[in-house]
């Protein structure tokens, strides 16, 4: 006995002509939908891990820098709050929420400002310095003539590192499919 065959199709009213684009070689007037990128995620996640560690890492100074005065102490209490705000702006992130970027963006600029700042004052922890460690006259005016070349030196790499690590944190605005919302850091 042999099978039923399949019933042939109704078509009702005209049938369609499908235009095949000779560029894709795909039917014209298909939307193609992809799933957002992962990089605002893997971004974000890594935003985190560096924010916990430089929280760390900064909770470890703030011990020499109750030493060195209240300056000092009050750089690393901007530094904690930078670093709890990047950690914040990674969660954003992790959510697709365009705000984390431009958070994490505006951070990263503010640390840079703090750290060139801290550099300028270089001449005046010299001092401190050859008095703390009874270095001899030569050895101080070594130190003293290099000190312009150090901080010039931690400026640039500061600035260079920072726009590094801004370029990073951009990645997901330089995405086409980056599935990010637009939501605004203010307004």
């Amino acid at each position: 006995m042999q099978p039923n065959p399949a019933p042939e199709p109704v078509i009702f009213g005209e049938p369609q002509q499908v235009m095949i684009d000779p560029n894709t070689g795909l039917p014209q007037n298909v939307i193609i939908i992809q799933s957002p990128s992962a990089a605002p995620k893997v971004i974000g996640i890594l935003i985190i891990i560096w924010g916990v560690l430089s929280s760390m890492g900064e909770l470890y100074n703030l011990a020499g820098s109750l030493e060195m005065g209240g300056l000092f102490v009050a750089f690393s209490l901007v530094n904690l709050a930078i670093n709890g705000g990047l950690i914040f702006g990674g969660v954003l992130m992790t959510q697709y929420k365009k705000k984390g970027v431009t958070l994490s963006l505006s951070l990263i600029g503010v640390a840079a400002i703090i750290g060139v700042v801290m550099l300028a004052l270089t001449p005046g922890m010299i001092d401190q310095i050859i008095e703390d460690e009874n270095l001899s006259g030569d050895e101080a005016e070594q130190l003293r003539n290099a000190t312009g070349l150090i901080a010039g030196i931690g400026m640039i790499g500061i600035v260079v590192c920072n726009g590094i690590c801004g370029l990073i944190i951009a990645i997901p605005l330089m995405i086409s499919n980056n599935g990010l919302d637009d939501s605004k850091l203010f307004g």
